[in-house]
């Protein structure tokens, strides 16, 4: 064999969206380096794949899967990079700290598609130009505290001071004062908009506990900008 032949990269297309995948598969099968599979539809025949590309869910599982050493002997040395529309702050962090090692967004071009495989294959990381822009932007901004987070979550689902604090097993008092930590390190001021952020950023859920009718109606409450419904309006 020629020492300077390069073996094609085994790329495996995973993404959920059936229409999604087959442009996936299409675009890259014009690359000579690269060989394609269609998860499904081509079989792997013991061969090593070098690159899955997944939607987000698809591919934290994939992660999660590796970690236990529940893939299949095929995926075992992959690398996996997802491709999604969501480039929320959160979101990007919690993929790339499960393993994840290429955030490509909804929307990118082809050329960025196949660099962003090849940069994979070759050990590095990749995310979108606008992905990896938000996340410089990110780390000016001053991060939470554990306990602040925790507060976070319960507020952005409508939950009241005394909620929050029964809840936490800590004081009213000690919820105002990390309410108030919170919008300060948000600039945001209200608690409405401290919320607002967080779901944009997300860094919190964009809706409540799936059968918490009170939290919903809370939430419903404080969009319209009436705060707590029959307890008047409370303030941190």
């Amino acid at each position: 064999m020629n020492p300077n032949h390069r073996l094609p990269l085994t790329v495996m297309v995973r993404h959920s969206e059936p229409l999604l995948a087959v442009g996936i598969v299409t675009a890259l099968r014009q690359h000579a380096d690269f060989h394609v599979l269609a998860h499904g539809v081509d079989a792997v025949d013991g061969e090593t794949v070098d690159v899955v590309i997944a939607d987000y869910e698809t591919g934290l599982g994939l992660v999660a899967d590796l970690q236990r050493h529940d893939a299949r002997r095929s995926l075992a040395a992959c690398k996996v990079m997802v491709l999604t529309a969501d480039a929320r702050e959160g979101a990007v962090r919690a993929a790339m700290a499960q393993g994840v090692r290429g955030y490509l967004l909804m929307g990118c071009a082809l050329d960025e598609l196949a660099l962003a495989v090849r940069m994979l294959q070759g050990g590095s990381r990749y995310l979108s130009p606008a992905v990896a822009s938000a996340m410089v932007e990110s780390m000016t901004h001053e991060a939470l505290t554990v306990r602040e987070a925790e507060v976070l979550r319960l507020l952005a689902q409508g939950c009241c001071n005394k909620t929050i604090a029964c809840e936490l097993a800590i004081t009213v008092g000690t919820v105002k004062t990390h309410v108030k930590g919170i919008m300060g390190k948000f600039h945001a001021s209200s608690r409405t908009e401290a919320a607002s952020i967080a779901v944009r950023r997300g860094l919190v859920d964009d809706a409540p506990p799936i059968g918490s009718l009170a939290a919903m109606s809370r939430s419903v409450a404080m969009a319209a900008g009436f705060g707590p419904l029959a307890r008047g309006r409370q303030f941190a």
